[in-house]
């Protein structure tokens, strides 16, 4: 195993345990990758609290689909069919959060935007958020619906009864978008959905402003860096 991906490998154990810490996955629920420098994916292991897990647990996945290590995440579908798509995406979170999914409940499924803006960092951060109608877990429906939104170049969706995917070019920048997420999520809990959205002059400034790339300005990438502008 390579330096790189030992370093990796701590990396996901860390960012798992923050995500637990953030109250983003519950339980065994919950799923993260990384692409490493070879192009393998490491991701998480099926039937595993995310809350302790330890760098050796994650489950390498070669480009052929074949695993070694333990058996992965059965979202192993998800994350192929965004890295497949996304040379620019280096990681990729799968959070179970109660508020994702209570705010999921309340709104009509979009493939497009199915949620306001309320901050500047979110419109930077999460920019538009298409919402998918429910499909089971694990299922190569829910893989294909994440593959056309996120896919085609989306940075989140929300999951109707399920909870939510982030993605970015590096673990921190994915990490990041889920906060903002979630926060955003939040807002609309704590105000029953009335809290006024930022007005339109704002949000196109705004999205004028962020580049088309996943990155934020200060955060390294693992895959070749594409920058975006942070608020």
């Amino acid at each position: 195993m390579s330096r790189s991906d030992d370093e990796l490998r701590e990396q996901l154990s860390d960012f798992c345990r923050r995500l637990y810490e953030r109250d983003m996955v519950s339980s065994t629920g919950g799923n993260v990758s990384a692409r490493s420098a070879s192009g393998a994916i490491l991701i998480s292991p099926t039937g595993r609290s995310l809350a302790n897990l330890e760098p050796r647990e994650f489950v390498a996945v070669d480009a052929a689909g074949a695993w070694s290590g333990g058996t992965p995440s059965k979202e192993l579908p998800l994350h192929a069919a965004v890295y497949a798509n996304r040379p620019d995406v280096g990681a990729v979170i799968h959070g179970h959060s109660a508020v994702a999914i209570a705010v999921a409940g309340l709104l009509e499924p979009s493939e497009d935007d199915a949620f306001p803006a309320y901050t500047a960092g979110y419109v930077m951060r999460v920019g538009r958020l298409p919402m998918l109608g429910y499909y089971p877990s694990g299922s190569q429906e829910l893989a294909d619906g994440v593959e056309r939104t996120v896919g085609s170049g989306g940075r989140a969706v929300l999951l109707q009864n399920h909870g939510f995917v982030t993605a970015g070019p590096t673990l921190e920048v994915a990490h990041n978008t889920a906060e903002e997420l979630i926060d955003a999520l939040k807002v609309f809990v704590f105000s029953s959905g009335r809290a006024p959205a930022l007005p339109r002059f704002a949000r196109e400034a705004l999205a004028a402003r962020r580049t088309p790339a996943l990155a934020e300005s200060g955060e390294r990438a693992q895959r070749p860096p594409l920058t975006e502008e942070s608020s």
